[in-house]
């Protein structure tokens, strides 16, 4: 009895599901909630005192949305003004991904590619945390996205990091090198290279400016930790899950579909 119980259950739930949990925010929106003809009702309590009840109800009639309003047109250029946006230079966009490992020695031992580049690999005098976040940054040749992940190495840098990182300037202007068998083998590779330097410019540019957003980044999480840490646990919740069945041309339309799937297969 429990295995059909259990498959009578699958099948209705794999209708039409929703969920609503009683809160002040519910309550608020209760007006515009959908009336259910309720036909079934189960209740699951949970030791926290937490309360789950599954209602199987008649299908809903839904009401379709109205159609939005078609946007409004912009506003139209004159001759000039498209001639002169037609001679105004268009920069390149790339997306920048880098793998950042940050050694307690204030090096940084990067892994990146830029469009087709191979994944170059270098050493740098920059803490790379400092650039969470940025997101977007440009060059005068080109607009770049910047994907990356920067978080501590624990690890000791091997002999060949270390040779490298002792050709950089200590306390100086943002910089990195190239360990042996990342030299750039095409204009990909010359492009990558090229993004790297341009956010380490951008990295001298907004030195001071980039610390301060990491130090308060930092500030802004030990606080949510120390929150999070001493916040009274939450309050029991009370959800509720309407469920209903398939309807026949709904029904019909996934056994189509599932037929269709199984004559696709060699």
């Amino acid at each position: 009895m429990r295995n059909t119980y259990v498959l009578i259950f699958t099948l209705l739930t794999s209708g039409r599901i929703t969920a609503q949990e009683f809160n002040s925010k519910s309550a608020e929106t209760a007006s515009v909630q959908p009336v259910f003809s309720v036909l079934f009702e189960s209740t699951v309590k949970h030791r926290d005192g937490s309360i789950i009840t599954f209602r199987q109800v008649a299908p809903p009639v839904v009401t379709p949305l109205p159609q939005p309003a078609p946007p409004a047109a912009g506003p139209v250029l004159t001759a000039a003004e498209e001639a002169a946006l037609s001679q105004m230079p268009m920069k390149d966009f790339k997306v920048l991904s880098i793998s950042a490992s940050v050694h307690a020695n204030g090096f940084t031992v990067l892994r990146w590619t830029c469009g087709e580049s191979r994944r170059l690999q270098a050493v740098s005098n920059v803490d790379f945390r400092f650039l969470t976040g940025l997101g977007n940054f440009a060059s005068e040749q080109a607009d770049y996205h910047l994907i990356l992940s920067a978080g501590p190495d624990e690890q000791a840098m091997t002999d060949a990091e270390v040779l490298v990182a002792q050709s950089l300037p200590v306390n100086g202007s943002a910089s990195c090198a190239l360990l042996s068998g990342s030299t750039p083998a095409g204009p990909a590779d010359e492009s990558a290279l090229d993004a790297m330097e341009s956010l380490l410019e951008y990295f001298d540019t907004h030195r001071e400016e980039l610390i301060q957003r990491q130090a308060q980044r930092e500030q802004e999480r030990a606080a949510r930790e120390l929150a999070a840490l001493h916040a009274p646990p939450p309050p029991p919740r009370h959800s509720i899950v309407h469920f209903w069945p398939l309807q026949p041309a709904q029904r019909a339309a996934i056994e189509t579909s599932q037929r269709g799937k199984g004559a696709a297969q060699p």
